[in-house]
């Protein structure tokens, strides 16, 4: 089996191309410095508030003189209105033409507005029977036990007291044993040691 001598001279010529090259040498850091030195000395001026201040106010300017006179404000806000209101009577006087002609949808919506309107009344009456129920019920339980709160008040007093005593007598047990402990303690000086 023999190759053909010119493809193998063309891939050994791609081969070199592709080959990797002998890496250069680091040029090092000076030789960076050298070039990031132009960078270096220019200076970016960073406070651009006054300047955009000053675009915003020269844009109000253009747009302060483009404003519209107060009549035409006033034409324009006048021809919005009558437009809203021409607006509104052409819809009413359709859905009235719509119901007076007797047109089958609006027929049909009119019985779906009132069967939803006995569907939610049904609903309505039905949650106000379950709250009259649940309250038949509940009012007693919630006045017994305002009752046995009303009972209750002078022993929750007294037994407020007692444990207040209980408090002051337990402070005073303890101011006892520390005033004693502190006579039978060695007493010690501020560098530490004992005399």
């Amino acid at each position: 089996m023999k190759r053909d001598r010119k493809n193998t001279l063309h891939r050994r010529a791609w081969f070199r191309w592709i080959r990797s090259r002998p890496a250069e040498g680091d040029p090092g850091e000076r030789w960076a410095a050298e070039v990031l030195l132009p960078l270096r000395r220019q200076k970016a001026e960073c406070n651009v508030v006054s300047q955009v201040m000053a675009r915003i106010a020269a844009e109000r300017g253009e747009l302060g003189t483009a404003r519209l006179s107060p009549r035409a404000r006033r034409l324009a806000w006048a021809s919005s209105l009558m437009l809203a209101c021409a607006s509104l009577a052409f819809l009413v006087s359709t859905l009235l033409v719509l119901v007076g002609g007797g047109d089958e949808g609006v027929r049909q919506i009119v019985g779906l507005g009132l069967s939803c309107w006995h569907v939610l009344a049904f609903f309505g009456r039905l949650a106000a029977d379950l709250g009259a129920r649940i309250l038949a019920g509940v009012l007693p339980i919630l006045r017994a036990l305002w009752t046995v709160l009303e009972v209750a008040a002078p022993l929750l007093r007294g037994a407020g007291i007692v444990a207040a005593a209980g408090g002051v007598l337990s402070i005073l047990f303890s101011a006892f044993v520390f005033a004693g402990a502190r006579k039978t303690a060695p007493r010690v000086n501020f560098q530490g040691g004992i005399r």
